[in-house]
């Protein structure tokens, strides 16, 4: 396993009355964490934090935890509402760190603390749970999590000594796709499960864990089967995606097209953009269905 990353944190301008985008008159203390991930609320609660004074108003598709039911609502992960945190003033405002670039201007302007966590992949995750726990003196929540997941992952990754090749595309619907390297939440979990993501760690990227390749280069790569997810609205996602792979005549140089090696990751199992702690339903629908034939033991 990886060893523990550092965690990202940007600590803005000092909290004094009348900073940026702060009301005017005495600002209140700073106090409790804020969070713009619903994922991060998961994990907040399954460390026992209490401390929890801002939660984001998209649900996602993870349940909100039962004690931050009644915590206040501060818009949407792309979008917090930076008026509401101001007067909420948290100790510390913990968001994706895929979002850094475009947010971490508007909470240094607004005098907010922002503490920056990968949810780019399971592994990356993880080093960020445990230095919350460090950060909370949750250590002993933190490791237990930690002990959960490796002993899944090594319980049930397939092993093989002819590990499956994947090309990982993200689908979307303006009928366009991208490839998915390995420094991503799919690519992750690809690698977790047993699979070799064929634009793996070596490929060179801008660190968002998607890039546009041409389709001569895909070709040459030769994946065993090919894996697709959709970035959003994945129904039409899904169906511009398969017109393109089952007209376009291009693909049917895939040998996996052409072997029926071409499989849908969908939101109903978990895939998606960001890791979450339900990453296990996607994990076991990689290891069940896209390399089945691997843990059987068949060629």
């Amino acid at each position: 396993m990886k060893g523990k990353k550092v965690f990202a944190v940007a600590c803005a301008a000092a909290l004094a009355a009348g900073a940026g985008g702060c009301a005017s008159g005495q600002r209140r203390e700073p106090s409790g964490i804020a969070t713009t991930s619903m994922a991060v609320c998961q994990i907040l609660d399954k460390l026992n934090i209490d401390d929890v004074v801002g939660i984001p108003s998209a649900a996602e598709d993870i349940e909100l935890p039962e004690r931050y039911r009644d915590v206040r609502t501060i818009g949407g992960a792309m979008a917090p509402d930076m008026e509401v945190l101001s007067q909420i003033n948290p100790e510390v405002v913990i968001v994706p760190r895929t979002l850094e670039a475009g947010l971490s201007a508007q909470f240094e302007n607004a005098g907010l603390n922002a503490l920056y966590f990968d949810l780019s992949g399971v592994e990356g995750m993880y080093d960020d749970i445990d230095a919350l726990g460090e950060r909370y003196g949750r250590e002993a929540e933190a490791a237990a999590l930690r002990e959960e997941y490796e002993t899944y992952v090594e319980e049930n990754r397939v092993q093989s000594d002819d590990p499956a090749t994947v090309l990982v595309l993200m689908a979307y619907p303006g009928r366009f796709y991208l490839i998915v390297t390995a420094d991503s939440y799919v690519g992750n979990l690809i690698s977790l499960a047993g699979g070799v993501n064929v634009y793996g760690e070596d490929y060179v990227s801008d660190g968002s864990g998607v890039a546009a390749v041409n389709t001569e280069h895909m070709i040459q790569t030769d994946p065993d089967k090919i894996v697709v997810f959709a970035h959003y609205d994945e129904e039409n996602a899904f169906k511009y995606m398969r017109e393109e792979i089952e007209t376009g005549e291009i693909w049917q140089n895939f040998r996996a097209v052409r072997e029926g090696e071409v499989y849908w990751l969908s939101s109903d199992d978990g895939f998606g953009m960001s890791a979450n702690l339900g990453w296990y339903r996607s994990f076991d629908f990689l290891t069940d269905t896209v390399f089945a034939e691997k843990r059987s033991g068949a060629a």
